[in-house]
């Protein structure tokens, strides 16, 4: 197989993979549901942001910060306490 060929092929399949790349990223509901919830784009939710799980803020908010970051967040969603 030539060079030519060979490069032709590889790029051939980057193109047909990158969309599956990409849908890979955004099935991500952790990630979708916080970046719902973030609605001022801080990285952390706070203040309003925590409005919808405040019943279970003292268990989600693990460090007591009074914030809930994405990774207090993941727990929060793999544990059932978010939803």
């Amino acid at each position: 197989m030539s060079k030519f060929a060979t490069a032709t092929a590889a790029i051939a399949l980057l193109i047909a993979a990158g969309p599956a790349f990409a849908q890979t990223k955004a099935a991500d509901p952790v990630d979708a549901k916080f970046v719902a919830a973030d609605t001022d784009k801080s990285g952390t939710l706070e203040g309003k942001e925590t409005d919808a799980f405040k019943a279970d803020l003292a268990k989600i908010d693990t460090n007591k910060d009074g914030k809930v970051s994405k990774q207090e967040f993941e727990v929060a969603m793999l544990t059932g306490l978010i939803k």
